[in-house]
């Protein structure tokens, strides 16, 4: 799946596109492993996820390393959570053990959230250090109600609001948006094991393999719907619509509705609400 190492970055809805410039900032091409330290230094074993705290840190999800990495403003590498091994333990960050985290997130609080994609669950990791399970049993499935005995379809996408109330997570191999607010685990769209790409409201609306989320400022979850090549905004009523992309995978440009995309995997905005996408 996805690799931040090979990575095209697209741009969508942006009227005036700058010549821009690509550095790695940590890592070294082709050379996977798991090593902490200054930028080339350091080492990966298929980082998933990016997402960035308001201090400008950078946290990745590293998912064959079991680990959660930190990228701190100097540019220097360090493991943020997870021993490496293999488990869903919580504690003290550098004692819990996670099972091939695919998706990461901030809140403005200094907490960061993990999905726990093998272990089923959506984990947070306060600002003081200790992580802790906030939805999901461990078990794969599709049951909404108290966080703690819901179940997930192999999550893999995750946005929180600002102050970490509402946690949207989407929900691959089920096709479904789900939500964790409250002590409580939702579907707001889509439907069970039912593939499509039909707008609509909650389960009339449907995804094929929905992938990278991101919470605009408005309230609105932009959707990288990965094998429909399609880009979906999702309101905070669970209406869905299409902005963008024909479905037919192809690295087509022009008017939003005719643009093609391949498999998009990651999506975010940037300061003026332009849209940017990872492909394969």
């Amino acid at each position: 799946m996805m690799n931040l190492r090979a990575l095209i970055v697209g741009w969508l809805l942006c009227a005036n596109v700058q010549a821009q410039q690509v550095t790695t900032i940590a890592g070294s091409a082709g050379a996977s492993g798991f090593v902490d330290g200054a930028g080339p230094v350091a080492r990966f074993n298929e980082p998933h996820a990016v997402a960035s705290d308001k201090n400008g840190n950078v946290f990745i999800a590293d998912r064959q390393n079991h680990r959660i990495r930190k990228i701190n403003t100097s540019g220097v590498v360090s493991t943020y959570a997870g021993t490496g091994a293999i488990g869903g333990t919580d504690g003290p960050a550098l004692s819990a053990t996670f099972n091939e985290p695919w998706g990461v997130a901030c809140d403005t609080l200094g907490n960061v959230y993990v999905v726990d994609t093998k272990n089923y669950k959506i984990r947070k990791i306060d600002n003081a250090g200790i992580v802790s399970t906030l939805a999901g049993s461990g078990v794969f499935g599709t049951t909404n109600g108290a966080a703690t005995l819901a179940r997930f379809g192999f999550p893999v996408g995750i946005a929180v609001s600002p102050n970490g109330y509402s946690i949207y997570v989407s929900d691959y191999n089920t096709h479904t948006i789900r939500k964790v607010e409250n002590g409580q685990v939702s579907t707001m769209a889509g439907t069970v094991f039912v593939s499509g790409a039909n707008d609509g409201t909650g389960a009339t609306a449907t995804f094929n393999h929905p992938y990278g989320l991101f919470l605009t400022s408005n309230g609105d979850v932009l959707i990288a719907d990965e094998w429909n090549s399609l880009i979906r905004r999702m309101t905070s009523a669970g209406v869905v619509s299409t902005i963008a992309g024909s479905g037919i995978p192809g690295s087509l440009d022009g008017p939003a509705l005719n643009a093609q995309f391949k498999f998009p995997a990651g999506i975010c905005t940037d300061a003026t609400g332009n849209i940017l996408l990872l492909m394969f």
